[in-house]
C-alpha cells in the first residue's frame, strides 16, 4: 500500500506558496489597482486582452522579467474584465504596459516591443534587465 509522506506534503505546500509570490499579480478590482500603484517603489502593469495575440505572446516574457527584477511589482489587468481601470488609464491598444511610481504613471510602452520594455525596466530599476 502506498503511504503519503507528510514531509513531502509540507514541502509541496511551501514550494507552491513561494511560486505564487513570484507570479505576476492579476488585478481584479479598482481598489486593488489603487493600492498596488500607491505602494512605494515601482509597479509595472500589463494591460491585456484574452483575445489579443501579441498579449499572449509576451505573457511568458513578462513572467520571466518579473523574476529577474524583484525590485519591481508586476501585475496584469484584463481590459475586458476591468473596464473602469482601462478607462482610468486611457487604454486603447493592447498590450499597453505602464510603469507606476508613487501612485502615478512614470513611463510606458504600447505594443509587444520586448526591447523597449526591457529598456524601460532597466532605466527605472537602475539594473540592466536581460532575458
Amino acid at each position: 500500500m502506498f503511504k503519503i509522506n507528510p514531509r513531502s506534503i509540507n514541502f509541496a505546500r511551501s514550494f507552491s506558496q513561494s511560486l505564487r509570490l513570484r507570479q505576476v499579480q492579476e488585478i481584479e478590482s479598482v481598489d486593488q489597482y489603487r493600492k498596488l500603484i500607491a505602494n512605494e517603489g515601482l509597479t509595472f502593469i500589463d494591460f491585456y486582452a484574452t483575445w489579443c495575440g501579441p498579449c499572449k505572446a509576451i505573457e511568458p516574457i513578462i513572467n520571466k522579467l518579473s523574476e529577474k527584477v524583484p525590485e519591481i511589482s508586476f501585475a496584469r489587468v484584463d481590459v475586458d474584465q476591468q473596464t473602469e481601470i482601462a478607462k482610468i488609464n486611457g487604454i486603447s491598444a493592447m498590450p499597453t504596459l505602464i510603469l507606476y511610481k508613487d501612485g502615478g504613471p512614470l513611463d510606458g510602452v504600447i505594443g509587444a516591443d520586448i526591447k523597449k520594455i526591457m529598456e524601460k525596466l532597466s532605466l527605472h530599476s537602475g539594473k540592466e534587465v536581460k532575458l
